[in-house]
């Protein structure tokens, strides 16, 4: 595929899908089937609620047949070329998120529910589908653009009790220029309608222990699907690593000490004004 004709980039397709993988590995079953529960629901939510109208018609045919392709295993990008495909038939990107991938999120709800796919089938489309969803590029589906300022949200992850470390790393970046939105404690919903409402470029996750990794995962899932323009990095603590982080969050960077962080995204601020 042209990776100037295609809405998708192949490269963040394939990181994304590799990732997703290797959850399956490290991670229990239980939160990889609540990882597919969040992608089946969010993107379903989303596409309901997107005000966009689309002008081809996809028939639930279509949409059954695509998300069939999304349950042949290791094989994700067969639902990409069938995408690919579809554009190079007309199909508007509008119709691609909003039927194909909305359609199929929806039907794979009602199989699930109805029990004609397991939850590990479930969970290999739901995978596919959330690489889909991120390797969609910047179109007139998301207006929302990097602009290039010195700015940033710092939140605590779900169910952290203490934001010592983010306050003293959001205090350090104050003093070095930047526009801080610091917010602690919040719950998952509140963080999103704070990201939904302010639309960060950056965005800085703390969490302190390996306990909460469950939480940042879900949270990141969520963050990407409201908002697939921001950077994200992530400031691990206590037992866990820069590794253990990396082989299972889709995060842009992994952030080891605040003056670390602060050279990183001067150089994230800089290469995006050079767009």
């Amino acid at each position: 595929m042209d990776r100037q004709n295609t809405p998708f980039d192949n490269d963040v397709f394939t990181h994304v899908s590799q990732l997703f993988e290797h959850k399956g590995q490290v991670l229990p079953p239980d939160m990889l089937e609540q990882f597919a529960r969040d992608v089946v629901t969010r993107v379903s939510e989303r596409v309901v609620g997107h005000p966009a109208r689309t002008t081809f018609s996809i028939s639930a045919d279509d949409v059954a047949a695509f998300c069939d392709l999304l349950q042949l295993p290791d094989q994700p990008r067969v639902a990409l070329d069938f995408i690919a495909a579809r554009r190079a038939e007309g199909t508007s990107l509008e119709d691609v998120y909003l039927g194909y991938i909305g359609g199929a999120a929806r039907l794979l709800g009602e199989r699930w529910e109805d029990d004609r796919m397991t939850p590990l089938q479930v969970t290999v489309c739901a995978g596919t589908l959330y690489a889909l969803m991120r390797a969609l590029r910047s179109s007139e589906l998301d207006h929302q653009h990097f602009d290039g300022r010195r700015m940033a949200l710092f939140a605590t992850v779900q169910g952290e009790q203490h934001g010592v470390g983010i306050t003293v790393a959001a205090d350090m970046f104050r003093k070095a220029g930047w526009d801080i939105d610091l917010q602690i404690g919040l719950d998952q919903k509140r963080l999103l309608d704070r990201v939904q409402k302010t639309q960060p470029g950056i965005i800085g996750l703390s969490l302190s222990s390996r306990d909460r990794l469950p939480d940042l995962l879900k949270t990141i899932v969520a963050l990407r699907l409201a908002s697939n323009h921001a950077f994200i990095g992530v400031a691990p603590g206590g037992d866990l690593t820069a590794e253990d982080v990396r082989s299972v969050a889709d995060v842009d960077i992994v952030f080891a000490d605040a003056l670390g962080a602060i050279e990183a995204l001067e150089a994230v601020v800089a290469a995006r004004q050079s767009l």
